[in-house]
């Protein structure tokens, strides 16, 4: 009689050895080349990116230069108008001539309209980016405000202020206001200057 033959268990069955991947080599030689290929790609699209920042900062540049330019000529008109109409008094408008120039964030402008001690002062300011709606829903290159105030109100240190943005809308650019209380804005236009003036009367 023949015992049955007792089957290996799998603790004692040899495992086959694993075959070395022939193509595990090629294929990481493969990634490396692609990743090299797409790093070389983004390495030779950095000039053309430096370009289009340089050119956009020299073209906010302009625009902040000529959102001065345009503020201050507002002021020159108006000024010009009132007294042209006065005959007791005069306005002084501070500068009288204004060459535009880099409005350095820090510093930035002073423009003020003085009326025998009722004073309007506009003061511009360039924001650190280009661009930005830090302080408006509407991205601008220049802010600022608009201060007025007289004798009486400096006594109670009451200085009234409207914020404003030299905004771009669509393919231009313009001077808006926002009252702070309110939340209402508007252009910043001779009728907005007049106003201003009048309640410090």
């Amino acid at each position: 009689m023949q015992w049955p033959k007792l089957r290996k268990s799998q603790e004692t069955e040899a495992r086959p050895e694993p075959k070395p991947k022939a193509s595990s080599t090629a294929a990481k030689e493969a990634g490396r080349d692609a990743r090299l290929k797409r790093l070389a790609k983004k390495l030779d699209e950095l000039p053309a990116k430096d370009e289009e920042r340089i050119r956009q900062i020299h073209e906010m540049e302009l625009r902040q230069r000529l959102g001065a330019v345009e503020l201050h000529e507002l002021c020159v008109e108006l000024v010009h108008t009132l007294n042209g109409l006065l005959k007791k008094l005069k306005l002084e408008l501070t500068p009288e001539v204004y060459n535009p120039d880099r409005i350095e964030a820090e510093q930035g402008l002073l423009f003020q309209i003085n009326a025998t001690g009722r004073v309007l002062q506009i003061a511009l300011f360039a924001p650190e980016n280009c661009t930005t709606t830090e302080h408006f829903r509407i991205p601008y290159v220049l802010r600022g405000a608009v201060r007025s105030f007289n004798q009486e109100s400096l006594e109670r240190q009451e200085i009234q202020e409207t914020p404003i943005f030299y905004c771009r809308e669509r393919s231009d650019f313009g001077w808006v206001y926002m009252e702070t209380r309110t939340r209402k804005t508007g252009a910043v236009d001779r009728d907005f200057l007049m106003d201003v003036l009048e309640e410090l009367l």
